[in-house]
Protein backbone atom coordinates (compact mmCIF):
# COMPACT_ATOMS: atom_id res chain seq x y z
CA UNK A 1 0.00 0.00 0.00
CA UNK A 2 1.66 3.57 -0.94
CA UNK A 3 1.70 5.70 2.71
CA UNK A 4 -5.85 11.58 3.57
CA UNK A 5 -8.40 16.05 5.97
CA UNK A 6 -8.22 15.27 9.30
CA UNK A 7 -10.52 13.23 11.40
CA UNK A 8 -13.99 15.78 11.30
CA UNK A 9 -12.04 17.42 8.35
CA UNK A 10 -11.68 15.00 6.69
CA UNK A 11 -8.29 12.86 7.19
CA UNK A 12 -7.90 10.77 3.86
CA UNK A 13 -6.05 13.96 1.72
CA UNK A 14 -4.12 14.83 4.72
CA UNK A 15 -2.54 11.34 5.41
CA UNK A 16 -2.57 10.40 1.87
CA UNK A 17 0.27 12.89 1.56
CA UNK A 18 2.54 10.98 4.04
CA UNK A 19 3.29 8.50 2.04
CA UNK A 20 6.78 6.66 3.63
CA UNK A 21 9.98 7.08 1.60
CA UNK A 22 10.95 3.78 2.91
CA UNK A 23 7.90 1.76 3.70
CA UNK A 24 4.40 1.55 3.00
CA UNK A 25 2.03 2.47 5.90
CA UNK A 26 -0.75 2.02 6.95
CA UNK A 27 -1.15 5.77 6.88
CA UNK A 28 -1.96 6.87 3.57
CA UNK A 29 -4.14 6.82 0.44
CA UNK A 30 -7.96 6.20 0.50
CA UNK A 31 -7.46 5.04 4.36
CA UNK A 32 -9.64 2.55 5.76
CA UNK A 33 -8.82 3.16 8.72
CA UNK A 34 -8.85 6.55 10.48
CA UNK A 35 -11.74 7.21 7.74
CA UNK A 36 -13.78 4.12 8.44
CA UNK A 37 -15.90 2.36 5.18
CA UNK A 38 -18.29 1.13 7.25
CA UNK A 39 -19.36 4.84 8.60
CA UNK A 40 -20.11 6.16 5.12
CA UNK A 41 -24.05 5.27 3.80
CA UNK A 42 -24.34 3.71 0.64
CA UNK A 43 -21.98 3.92 -2.35
CA UNK A 44 -19.27 6.79 -2.00
CA UNK A 45 -16.52 7.96 -4.22
CA UNK A 46 -13.34 9.66 -3.38
CA UNK A 47 -10.62 11.18 -5.45
CA UNK A 48 -7.55 12.86 -4.04
CA UNK A 49 -3.93 14.14 -5.42
CA UNK A 50 -0.92 15.01 -3.26
CA UNK A 51 2.77 16.86 -4.60
CA UNK A 52 5.27 16.19 -2.12
CA UNK A 53 8.75 17.58 -1.81
CA UNK A 54 11.75 16.03 0.48
CA UNK A 55 15.23 16.93 1.51
CA UNK A 56 17.63 14.95 3.07
CA UNK A 57 18.20 15.87 6.47
CA UNK A 58 21.83 14.59 6.52
CA UNK A 59 22.99 16.60 4.25
CA UNK A 60 22.55 20.06 4.18
CA UNK A 61 18.97 19.65 3.66
CA UNK A 62 19.60 19.26 -0.58
CA UNK A 63 16.60 18.35 -2.68
CA UNK A 64 15.89 14.65 -2.73
CA UNK A 65 13.47 14.02 -4.42
CA UNK A 66 9.85 14.79 -5.91
CA UNK A 67 6.56 13.09 -5.65
CA UNK A 68 2.67 13.58 -7.04
CA UNK A 69 0.18 10.53 -6.37
CA UNK A 70 -3.57 10.49 -6.86
CA UNK A 71 -6.21 7.99 -6.03
CA UNK A 72 -9.16 6.75 -6.35
CA UNK A 73 -11.50 4.56 -4.46
CA UNK A 74 -14.90 3.37 -4.34
CA UNK A 75 -16.60 1.78 -0.92
CA UNK A 76 -19.97 0.08 -0.75
CA UNK A 77 -21.13 -1.12 2.73
CA UNK A 78 -17.37 -1.77 4.46
CA UNK A 79 -16.16 -3.10 0.99
CA UNK A 80 -14.19 -0.30 -0.39
CA UNK A 81 -11.56 -0.74 -3.40
CA UNK A 82 -9.26 1.84 -5.28
CA UNK A 83 -6.44 2.55 -7.67
CA UNK A 84 -3.39 4.56 -6.29
CA UNK A 85 -0.86 6.09 -8.78
CA UNK A 86 2.81 7.32 -7.57
CA UNK A 87 5.53 9.19 -9.98
CA UNK A 88 9.02 7.43 -9.48
CA UNK A 89 11.45 10.35 -9.04
CA UNK A 90 14.69 9.91 -11.45
CA UNK A 91 14.32 6.01 -11.69
CA UNK A 92 16.24 5.20 -14.88
CA UNK A 93 13.63 2.60 -15.94
CA UNK A 94 10.41 3.08 -14.80
CA UNK A 95 8.08 6.64 -14.21
CA UNK A 96 5.09 5.82 -12.56
CA UNK A 97 4.52 2.85 -9.99
CA UNK A 98 0.39 1.72 -9.54
CA UNK A 99 -1.27 -0.08 -6.59
CA UNK A 100 -4.86 -1.33 -7.02
CA UNK A 101 -6.67 -2.75 -3.72
CA UNK A 102 -9.65 -4.16 -2.32
CA UNK A 103 -11.05 -4.43 1.09
CA UNK A 104 -13.50 -4.89 3.93
CA UNK A 105 -13.65 -3.19 6.93
CA UNK A 106 -16.17 -3.07 9.92
CA UNK A 107 -16.85 -1.24 13.41
CA UNK A 108 -17.34 -3.89 16.48
CA UNK A 109 -17.71 -1.41 18.93
CA UNK A 110 -16.39 1.01 21.61
CA UNK A 111 -14.66 3.11 18.50
CA UNK A 112 -12.70 0.33 17.61
CA UNK A 113 -12.67 -0.75 13.76
CA UNK A 114 -10.85 -3.75 12.01
CA UNK A 115 -10.08 -3.52 8.27
CA UNK A 116 -8.14 -6.78 5.98
CA UNK A 117 -6.87 -5.47 2.28
CA UNK A 118 -5.14 -7.05 -0.91
CA UNK A 119 -2.98 -4.99 -2.88
CA UNK A 120 -1.28 -5.30 -5.96
CA UNK A 121 1.56 -3.08 -7.25
CA UNK A 122 3.41 -2.31 -10.57
CA UNK A 123 5.44 -0.52 -12.74
CA UNK A 124 4.74 1.33 -15.67
CA UNK A 125 8.02 -0.35 -17.54
CA UNK A 126 9.52 -3.19 -16.11
CA UNK A 127 8.35 -6.33 -14.80
CA UNK A 128 8.41 -5.62 -11.31
CA UNK A 129 5.41 -5.99 -9.40
CA UNK A 130 4.80 -7.39 -5.81
CA UNK A 131 1.55 -8.13 -3.08
CA UNK A 132 0.79 -7.40 0.17
CA UNK A 133 -2.08 -8.26 2.30
CA UNK A 134 -2.73 -5.90 5.45
CA UNK A 135 -4.86 -6.79 8.34
CA UNK A 136 -5.42 -3.20 10.98
CA UNK A 137 -6.67 -2.65 13.87
CA UNK A 138 -7.88 1.03 14.96
CA UNK A 139 -8.63 2.09 18.37
CA UNK A 140 -9.39 5.28 20.11
CA UNK A 141 -6.16 5.98 22.49
CA UNK A 142 -8.08 8.47 24.36
CA UNK A 143 -10.98 10.68 23.66
CA UNK A 144 -9.20 12.53 20.83
CA UNK A 145 -6.39 10.85 19.77
CA UNK A 146 -6.97 7.48 17.51
CA UNK A 147 -4.26 5.08 16.92
CA UNK A 148 -4.09 1.91 14.44
CA UNK A 149 -2.25 -1.37 14.24
CA UNK A 150 -1.20 -2.99 11.16
CA UNK A 151 0.48 -6.17 10.07
CA UNK A 152 1.61 -5.49 5.91
CA UNK A 153 2.15 -9.17 5.31
CA UNK A 154 4.07 -10.07 1.56
CA UNK A 155 2.05 -13.13 0.80
CA UNK A 156 5.42 -14.45 -1.45
CA UNK A 157 7.95 -14.78 1.26
CA UNK A 158 5.88 -14.79 4.43
CA UNK A 159 8.05 -11.99 5.57
CA UNK A 160 6.03 -8.65 7.45
CA UNK A 161 5.98 -5.62 8.31
CA UNK A 162 4.26 -4.40 11.76
CA UNK A 163 3.24 -0.14 12.30
CA UNK A 164 1.08 1.81 14.50
CA UNK A 165 0.09 4.78 13.79
CA UNK A 166 -1.61 7.42 15.38
CA UNK A 167 -3.06 11.36 14.76
CA UNK A 168 -3.75 13.80 17.87
CA UNK A 169 -5.81 17.14 17.06
CA UNK A 170 -4.43 19.67 18.51
CA UNK A 171 -7.07 22.59 17.74
CA UNK A 172 -9.74 23.04 14.61
CA UNK A 173 -7.23 22.90 12.19
CA UNK A 174 -3.96 21.33 13.15
CA UNK A 175 -3.05 17.48 13.96
CA UNK A 176 0.05 15.60 14.94
CA UNK A 177 0.67 12.59 12.92
CA UNK A 178 2.84 9.65 13.50
CA UNK A 179 4.06 6.12 12.76
CA UNK A 180 6.51 3.88 14.21
CA UNK A 181 7.31 0.44 12.47
CA UNK A 182 9.50 -2.53 12.36
CA UNK A 183 10.44 -4.09 9.11
CA UNK A 184 10.59 -7.83 8.47
CA UNK A 185 11.47 -7.46 4.66
CA UNK A 186 13.70 -4.70 4.73
CA UNK A 187 15.24 -5.89 8.19
CA UNK A 188 14.98 -2.06 9.77
CA UNK A 189 12.64 0.17 12.19
CA UNK A 190 11.53 2.97 10.74
CA UNK A 191 9.18 5.57 12.00
CA UNK A 192 7.01 9.31 10.75
CA UNK A 193 6.51 12.33 12.79
CA UNK A 194 4.37 15.50 10.99
CA UNK A 195 2.32 17.90 11.47
CA UNK A 196 -1.13 18.94 9.33
CA UNK A 197 -3.27 21.69 8.57
CA UNK A 198 -6.32 21.85 7.24
CA UNK A 199 -6.93 23.99 4.80
CA UNK A 200 -10.46 23.65 4.78
CA UNK A 201 -12.51 20.61 4.40
CA UNK A 202 -10.86 19.26 0.91
CA UNK A 203 -7.23 20.73 1.18
CA UNK A 204 -4.56 19.97 3.51
CA UNK A 205 -0.37 21.21 4.18
CA UNK A 206 1.89 18.50 5.85
CA UNK A 207 5.38 18.61 7.23
CA UNK A 208 7.00 14.95 7.80
CA UNK A 209 9.97 13.69 8.65
CA UNK A 210 10.66 10.19 7.87
CA UNK A 211 13.72 7.93 9.06
CA UNK A 212 14.82 4.65 9.75
CA UNK A 213 17.65 2.82 11.33
CA UNK A 214 20.18 2.16 8.73
CA UNK A 215 19.50 5.14 6.54
CA UNK A 216 19.11 9.22 6.64
CA UNK A 217 16.10 11.11 7.74
CA UNK A 218 14.11 12.73 5.37
CA UNK A 219 11.94 15.79 5.94
CA UNK A 220 8.52 16.01 3.61
CA UNK A 221 6.78 19.02 2.78
CA UNK A 222 3.21 18.01 1.06
CA UNK A 223 -0.35 20.05 0.02
CA UNK A 224 -3.26 17.61 -0.80
CA UNK A 225 -6.54 17.78 -1.99
CA UNK A 226 -9.45 15.35 -2.10
CA UNK A 227 -13.29 15.56 -3.22
CA UNK A 228 -16.18 13.21 -3.61
CA UNK A 229 -19.47 11.83 -2.99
Amino acid sequence: MTTKTLLGAGLSATLLAGAAYAQDNIAVGADPIFDPVQDRPGLSWTIGIAATARFATSDDFDHAENEVEGFVELAYSGFHGGLTITTLYQDPADDVEYEANLGYGAEFGNGMSWDLTYGYIWLNNTDGHSEEITATLAFPVTDSIDGAFAVIVDPDTGKSDQEFAFEAPLNDRWSLVGLVGNSDRDDNVYGELGAVYAINDSTAFQVLYEDTNDSGGLLGFTVSYEFGG
